[in-house]
């Protein structure tokens, strides 16, 4: 039995060599040169952020469709107020409030009134989709704002993930909170008879989920260097596909680990990736291999 498990711990990443190989093979090498390798940590740093609070959500067995489209809401209503009023720390402060307060939306509506959090996330996904594509076509096509620009220095960016994968996997896999998140997913009728707290604990993981969103709208303006109607497209889905092809199950449970978000992110990262070095780059094919992937 105890081999067995280790053998499913090990699977995730089994599966990352695996597919790094293959794509190093079909690549030509060309997958490990230099500007690759920094491009596909470029590419994976905003699906890390974003996936280190959606694991939450995923771990109760709810789905957050709307964290591509909150991160691209942070991103523009923060590059608003620094253009207003020059000042990074109420920038900062409005696009987290924003992130973490849809995110405390989503709960209620998903813990307080009982709706699937797949049509109420999915609802807010179109309707914040159009309220984005309004706002900016009013206030026009801005340049991101310096201090913004400096999250894509490497030795800014690549510490600030380390510590938020840092935190994420502590309060999933360390603390009292995440057991409870865990218990929930496996079976939220026994949880609640043993009197787990069910509704704060998934309004706080939608919460963590909103924040961690709010936090990735920062690296998705600084690595366009500006706002657009397209910030954040398909970000939902990626989250989605990188969880779930690490081998978190859709139930969530106990089979929601940091670990295996962390895989997963590299293995759609990696696949991405070398389909465009292969020449299959479009979007008509990336699409067609992300609903494989889902």
């Amino acid at each position: 039995m105890k081999q067995k498990m280790d053998l499913n711990k090990a699977v995730p990443f089994i599966s990352l060599v695996t597919i790094l190989i293959v794509f190093a093979i079909l690549t030509q090498g060309n997958m490990f040169s230099a500007f690759n390798l920094k491009t596909l940590v470029d590419q994976t740093v905003i699906l890390l952020i974003l996936c280190s609070g959606a694991i939450f959500v995923i771990a109760l067995g709810c789905s957050d469709l709307s964290v591509g489209v909150v991160s691209a809401l942070c991103a523009l209503t923060s590059d608003i107020i620094y253009q207003s009023t020059g000042s990074v720390i109420l920038m900062i402060i409005v696009a987290l409030a924003i992130g973490m307060g849809i995110g405390a939306m989503n709960g209620v509506i998903n813990a307080k009134f009982k709706v699937p959090s797949f049509m109420e996330t999915l609802a807010l996904l179109i309707g914040l989709r159009g309220i984005i594509n309004f706002i900016q076509n009013k206030v026009g096509i801005s340049h991101a704002a310096p201090a913004v620009l400096m999250l894509q220095k490497q030795y800014i960016k690549i510490p600030l993930l380390i510590l938020i994968l840092v935190v994420s996997w502590y309060l999933l896999e360390r603390t009292s909170f995440g057991a409870g998140v865990k218990s929930i997913g496996e079976n939220e009728i026994v949880a609640k008879s043993v009197g787990k707290p069910i509704n704060k604990i998934k309004i706080l993981c939608f919460m963590l989920s909103g924040l961690t969103a709010g936090i990735a709208g920062f690296f998705i303006i600084a690595r366009s260097g500006g706002t657009s109607t397209t910030m954040g497209t398909m970000f939902e889905m990626k989250t989605l596909i990188a969880i779930y092809v690490g081998g978190v199950l859709v139930r969530g449970g106990s089979t929601a680990s940091t670990y295996k978000m962390i895989s997963g992110c590299f293995v759609f990262t990696i696949i991405e990736n070398g389909l465009k070095i292969m020449g299959f780059g479009s979007s008509e094919v990336a699409e067609l291999v992300e609903g494989i992937l889902l």
